[in-house]
């Protein structure tokens, strides 16, 4: 019986990082993880919400977007959200009405792909402190920008982008 305890204190992995806030990076990000699966469960159970509405959790920030089919769907997309233990802020960017086809959704992830590829390819901005949402072209930021300066890059490269009619942005900035 020691033996396996102490094998399982050597198979115990080291204390992760901390960042500046203290927290644990690893931790916050399986929370985040934790936190989309659970709305994404409640609208799941409440009619198939999820299958309309989707959800990105950064920072225990939820950014809802996607289409609901009428008003009241889209009220109780947010509810659901915002009853969810743990999530400090629900952002509301969910339209009404289904405009997109396949191609649209295509188009949407072509153009998340670009931004992404350049976002990492620009040395002057941190890509993995920033979330992209694209729903009929218009793009959602959420994250954390390093300085005013590293957002306006960002959102530069998103306007730059072919077919995006818009950018709006969830994203937090130092004082």
């Amino acid at each position: 019986m020691a033996m396996l305890m102490a094998m399982g204190a050597a198979l115990t992995p080291p204390a992760l990082g901390q960042n500046d806030a203290g927290s644990n990076q690893a931790a916050v990000a399986l929370d985040d993880n934790g936190l989309r699966r659970e709305v994404e469960r409640r609208w799941r159970e409440a009619g198939g919400l999820n299958e309309r509405l989707r959800v990105e959790v950064r920072d225990a920030r939820a950014l809802l977007t996607g289409r609901a089919a009428n008003p009241d769907e889209r009220v109780t997309g947010v509810r659901l959200a915002w009853q969810v233990d743990g999530l400090k802020e629900v952002i509301n960017e969910i339209g009404i009405g289904d405009e997109s086809g396949l191609s649209d959704r295509a188009t949407d992830m072509w153009i998340t792909a670009q931004l992404r590829k350049d976002l990492m390819t620009d040395p002057e901005i941190t890509s993995s402190n920033f979330t992209i949402e694209t729903v009929n072209q218009v793009i959602y930021l959420m994250g954390r920008a390093r300085s005013p300066q590293e957002l306006e890059r960002v959102r530069n490269h998103a306007r730059e982008i072919a077919r995006v009619r818009r950018v709006v942005s969830h994203v937090q900035v130092p004082n």
